[in-house]
This record gives C-alpha cells, structure tokens and sequence, in this order.
C-alpha cells in the first residue's frame, strides 16, 4: 500500500499475539476491526445457513482479513482461528471507519481487500473442481502455504499442517491424505514430518495440479 497510507494504518493499530488453535472471531460474532498477518498461519472457516463450519483456507505472511465489517457494518459472515502461533497487526473498527472517513485511499485500501479475498473464493472453488483428488491436494497446499506467492515457513521443518486440516480444505478423508503425501514425497517434492509439511519442489507439484487430464 501507499506509504501515506500505511502510515495511518500503523499509528492507528497494535500487534496482537495468537497461540495455535486460539479463536480470532466466529461466524456470527459481533462486528470487529480488521488484521494483517506479520507471521504464522490464520485458517478461515466458513458456513451458511445449510452447511456446518469447515475451514477452507489459510492466510498467511502479508494477507489480511476482517473487513467485512468496515464495509457493511454486519456481522462476522466468517471465523478465523489460528493454525500456528502467529503474529498479527489489528486496527480496532471505529479507528478504521474513521480513517475511511477522512481519507477516500484509506476507503479504497479496505475496498481492495475485499477484492482480493473474492479472488481467493474463486482459486478455492476452482480447486475443490479439479476431479482428480491428488491433483486437487497438491492444489490445495500450493494455495494455503502461499508457497506461489513467496511465502517461506518460519519453522526449517515447513508448515504447521496437520493431515486432518488438509483433507477437510481438499475435500479428502485423513487416509487419502497420508497416501497421496505418500506418493509426493517419493517424487521428491515434500517431506514431512509431525503435523509440518516442507515444499521441496514448488514447480514440480504447481505441473502437476493444473496440468488438464
């Protein structure tokens, strides 16, 4: 973002420290401020009126999430809770509304964000259509480690990703997971480890997800 308005994004906030596990907001839960990852793993669950809670992404180093309430004043239409300890910076929502209110780049900022977490509905729709469940695995954990955009595990061993988490976003019983992680890791492109996953080859398991059958 504009230095200008990163800024006032940062005079306005505080850093804030979550354990694995700790609960952010639910669905449901009051209107709140917003908050940008400046380490660790943030999983996103949702639901509707028909479908129980599933967690369906993980934000990482950089994302941010929360604005929904800056934008229609409603409640919480998602949970967030953290999948790693992590590290987070918020901006309480009446700081926010305010600095939306006098500056229209401020408004434009929370606007973008908007834009691009629609952005991450579609690459997650696309990926649970991918008909082949290997595929869409190796989909998937490209997606929730950020590992195409860059980002790098704090932890040498890889990413704090149980089995269980992963087969809930790609739509895989645990058994299916372990098999096909199995099988990537004699190809050589992940090892893994206790509930920690290591990318070895990025570009090898991004061929195979999208490669068209």
């Amino acid at each position: 973002m504009p230095p200008a308005i990163r800024s006032r994004i940062m005079d306005s906030g505080r850093t804030m420290s979550v354990n694995r596990g700790q609960r952010i907001f639910a669905y449901g839960d009051p209107p709140g401020g917003i908050y940008g990852i400046l380490s660790g793993g943030i999983g996103m669950e949702a639901c509707s009126g028909y479908h129980s809670v599933r967690l369906g992404h993980i934000m990482r180093e950089g994302d941010w999430f929360g604005h929904g309430p800056a934008l229609e004043r409603g409640v919480r239409s998602l949970g967030c809770r953290a999948v790693e300890d992590s590290l987070l910076w918020t901006v309480p929502l009446p700081a926010l509304i305010t600095l939306m209110q006098d500056d229209p780049e401020t408004s434009r900022f929370v606007g973008e964000l908007a834009s691009a977490n629609a952005r991450i509905l579609t690459y997650i729709a696309c990926d649970l259509l991918i008909p082949s469940a290997p595929r869409r695995m190796a989909a998937v954990l490209l997606r929730v480690t950020g590992a195409l955009e860059g980002v790098r595990p704090s932890d040498p061993e890889g990413y704090l990703l149980t089995q269980s988490e992963l087969g809930e976003m790609a739509n895989v019983s645990r058994h299916h997971v372990n098999r096909v992680l199995g099988q990537f890791m004699e190809k050589g492109w992940v090892t893994k480890s206790y509930n920690r996953l290591r990318l070895l080859d990025i570009p090898s398991l991004a061929d195979f997800a999208f490669h068209d059958e």
